[in-house]
């Protein structure tokens, strides 16, 4: 079902830090647009899917609960942000380094709050489906959620953060985080997730999970959600589809190079 204003808008993913993946320094800034990229695409794959499903049908019922995923996915990103990363960096960098990041999150606080509450409502069958509008709260959200994630990086450069964290600290938080991410994570959904909407180019080597786990994803466990998992941008490959290719980032020195 389409109506006016329906048209399709997607967002551009943020471009890639230069840097190297083995220095920890680096890898905060380039792990950091990874992840943002994938909600990124996450979000631009419902604004493309919501033209491609009738109400009414099994496969629009998956397509809400595709985007329920993608919205916990930002839930859990920002909440470990400010339960765990953000206190030790602030703890290392002075009281005060990371208020523009939080405050950040309150930007689009109530933008995530009304897509949520719509995606609820259809699912509940509560109120009728107009893509338009469907399109239309997301680009209210992605609209400023897109310049926080932005922003945020600057605020993990590596020139920021070496001369007030030591490789030992990083490489304990790292463990810390590790063991988080374990605890939290769902074999049966979030790996697919990351799978789908992820960067075959600059990152195939995130998410850093064994082989053997990676391989009980993406064929054992991924019959369990797959009706989902055909929404994403990419293939479980992380292939990205033809549609969404324009909108993949380059790195940030491939981009100085072309503009000089």
């Amino acid at each position: 079902m389409t109506t006016s204003g329906s048209e399709l808008k997607l967002f551009h993913c943020l471009p890639i830090p230069a840097g190297k993946l083995d220095d920890l320094y680096d890898f905060q800034a380039i792990r950091m647009v990874i992840v943002h990229n994938i909600i990124l695409r996450g979000f631009n794959s419902m604004a493309y899917y919501s033209g491609d499903v009738e109400p009414q049908t099994k496969r629009f019922d998956s397509f809400l609960g595709y985007c329920n995923e993608v919205i916990q996915l930002l839930h859990e990103h920002h909440s470990m942000e400010e339960g765990m990363y953000f206190p030790f960096l602030e703890n290392k960098l002075g009281a005060g380094a990371m208020t523009d990041n939080v405050d950040g999150h309150d930007q689009f606080r109530v933008p995530l709050e009304r897509l949520e509450d719509l995606i609820a409502k259809l699912r509940a069958g509560q109120t009728p489906w107009d893509v338009g509008y469907f399109r239309a709260v997301i680009y209210d959200l992605v609209s400023v959620l897109r310049e926080h994630l932005a922003e945020e990086i600057d605020t993990l450069r590596a020139w920021r953060l070496k001369d007030h964290i030591t490789v030992a600290e990083l490489q304990g938080f790292e463990l810390g985080l590790e063991a988080h991410i374990k605890a939290k994570s769902s074999l049966a959904k979030d790996l697919q997730l990351l799978y789908i909407n992820g960067d075959g180019v600059h990152a195939a080597w995130f998410p850093k999970i064994p082989l053997p786990i990676a391989l009980l994803a993406k064929y054992i466990l991924w019959p369990v959600h797959s009706d989902w998992w055909e929404f994403g941008c990419c293939d479980k490959n992380m292939v990205v589809k033809t549609q969404f290719a324009p909108y993949e980032p380059r790195r940030e020195d491939e981009l100085m190079t072309v503009a000089t």
